[in-house]
């Protein structure tokens, strides 16, 4: 029997086409769309095979108590493209389960000359909830990922501003089992005094050769902007790059912080545009258009 909110992506090239292979449990979905395949821009030869999944809920959002696990495994040869259909809500605690945490995990798997894209829409906590996630990566060298984490302050909508009670979110990378990344965010209790003037934050790793050039860009366009700030098209937009330097990998982690979830999401997208040619015009569509 499946275990509740328990979900599997299986990505793997056999003579020369996509294999994916899916399961989910309630209340997790996860749906796989067909993606056309990409041609590289070094060689036909070695272009990676695109491959997209989206995680849903049911339920349109995770309840308190829910636990989701996920598990993705890429193999050689191909890209695998992870999004969400809107923002992951997380739900208000309920009275009667003051003990009670929503939490999400994703164990995540990317063999040499394979591709992983995890870029989902951000968290949005309710007012009165409380949210743990963790992505723990496993790579080998000359794999490359990229993934996004991020979340807004709550539900504008309704005026709810850094109003839940706690959001912890931690992303591990290993690379052929050492250690490359760490890192956790914890906010929680009197957050909303800190952060009145932000509502989104962002935090992007980009690692391996697929996507070194993207990497490179990224340091570079940072530098400059630092020389000639006024050369910024997202000025409200407040970011960071640190170098990642392993013996088995190399890359990039950036840090973004807007007043405006729109704008942020706009500027993302923007810097992550030369992913295109790797995942394929109908892979980058979905994400795009998401």
């Amino acid at each position: 029997m499946p275990v509740a909110g328990e979900g599997r992506i299986d990505c793997r090239a056999i003579a020369g086409r996509i294999h994916q292979t899916v399961s989910s449990a309630y209340p997790l979905k996860i749906i796989s769309p067909q993606a056309s395949a990409a041609v590289s821009a070094v060689s036909e030869t070695t272009a990676l095979l695109p491959s997209v999944a989206f995680i849903l809920s049911y339920g349109g959002g995770i309840v308190h108590g829910d636990r989701i696990l996920v598990h993705a495994s890429v193999h050689p040869g191909c890209a695998l493209l992870l999004l969400t259909q809107g923002s992951t809500k997380v739900f208000r605690q309920r009275n009667s389960a003051k003990g009670d945490q929503s939490y999400q995990t994703m164990h995540l798997q990317v063999a040499s000359n394979s591709l992983l894209c995890v870029l989902p829409d951000p968290v949005t906590c309710f007012k009165g909830a409380r949210y743990n996630q963790r992505q723990a990566v496993n790579m080998h060298r000359g794999g490359s990922l990229v993934l996004l984490d991020w979340m807004t302050s709550g539900r504008m909508s309704r005026g709810e501003r850094w109003e839940f009670q706690k959001y912890f979110s931690v992303n591990v990378v290993r690379v052929d089992e050492e250690l490359a990344i760490r890192d956790a965010l914890l906010l929680e209790d009197r957050v909303a005094e800190k952060l009145a003037n932000l509502d989104a934050f962002a935090y992007l790793i980009i690692l391996g050769p697929a996507v070194e050039f993207i990497a490179s860009r990224l340091l570079k366009k940072h530098q400059d902007e630092r020389i000639r700030p006024s050369r910024s098209t997202h000025l409200s937009v407040k970011w960071s790059v640190s170098p990642v330097s392993h013996k088995q990998v190399q890359g990039i982690t950036v840090r973004a912080a807007c007043d405006n979830t729109d704008e942020l999401k706009l500027w993302i997208k923007s810097q992550l545009e030369p992913l295109q040619p790797i995942i394929g015009d109908s892979a980058w569509s979905m994400y795009l258009n998401n």
